[in-house]
């Protein structure tokens, strides 16, 4: 009875959410945008306020919140995640341009796509296909993907930006680091479960939580990567770094005993220069809205 009170209570909070959000960032465009332009404004609703309200019970560990029962410090993580979502999502809901909208297309089919298509050829035997959230994900998860590709070819944006182009001096150099690093960071995790050292691979014998904490890596890696091309999108990719890398040291710090001090080590330094990067000056110019 609990699990499904909070359940049901999860349901009720993002229904609330997301109709708040159509109120404040959807309906004053409502008129004036097109039926595609609508779809992609309530995916990144959807996206936004679905990740911070599920975030909650994944942070304290909640079974009945996630499809298969995650290790505590990776639950944690994929909560610190989906904030980093939502930030994303705030930001560019507040500021629709096409570069930032395309950002968070490219950063869901990344995430979402790999994870899909391990999950359908190699880890359906890790669901309980007795509990309706496991239907629910798949729900959820393949018509996220299906909505994500088609935007994906069929880019728009709601406002125009102009001034926008490349990233240039020290954010450059730092967006090109942290999509190297992150990037082989997840095909390492995303390949085994238990490689040559514990301090990489934390979660041995269990390859799917390896793979959704290695979906996260790529996701920052391909934010980077397309950062580099646009200033309007780099203070989104910059504030998803911080808030993931917060996310990541505060999950590892909930429970002292099982400290990673690799993972603490990397996304507190991730989320500190991404700090520094954003308040230098000359780096976080986005063009003028108009």
């Amino acid at each position: 009875m609990s699990q499904l009170f909070l359940q049901i209570s999860g349901l009720f909070a993002l229904i609330g959410g997301v109709a708040l959000a159509y109120w404040r960032w959807i309906r004053p465009y409502h008129s004036r945008i097109t039926r595609s332009q609508q779809s992609l404004l309530f995916l990144v609703t959807l996206t936004g306020v679905g990740g911070f309200v599920g975030a909650f019970g994944w942070w304290f560990d909640v079974g009945a919140s996630f499809s298969w029962d995650l290790p505590p410090l990776a639950s944690r993580m994929l909560a610190a995640a989906a904030w980093s979502f939502a930030v994303a999502c705030w930001l560019t809901l507040e500021r629709p341009s096409l570069a930032r909208l395309r950002l968070i297309i490219i950063m869901l089919f990344v995430y979402l796509t790999p994870l899909a298509v391990a999950i359908v050829l190699f880890h359906l035997g890790r669901f309980d296909w007795a509990a309706p959230i496991t239907y629910s994900f798949f729900v959820v998860v393949l018509g996220m993907v299906a909505l994500t590709i088609w935007h994906l070819f069929h880019p728009m944006g709601i406002i125009t930006v102009v001034h926008d182009g490349p990233v240039r001096g020290w954010a450059r150099g730092w967006l090109w680091g942290t999509a190297v690093l992150t990037a082989l960071w997840g095909v390492a995790l995303f390949l085994t479960d238990a490689g040559p050292s514990t301090l990489v691979w934390v979660w041995p014998g269990d390859l799917l939580t390896s793979r959704l904490i290695a979906v996260m890596l790529w996701t920052l890696a391909a934010a980077a990567g397309y950062s580099l091309r646009s200033t309007d999108a780099l203070r989104v990719t910059l504030a998803v770094m911080i808030t993931y890398g917060i996310g990541v040291v505060a999950a590892n710090v909930w429970n002292p005993a099982a400290i990673k001090p690799l993972y603490v080590l990397f996304f507190a330094l991730l989320a500190v220069g991404s700090t520094v990067i954003i308040l230098w000056p000359g780096n976080n110019t986005s063009g003028d809205r108009v």
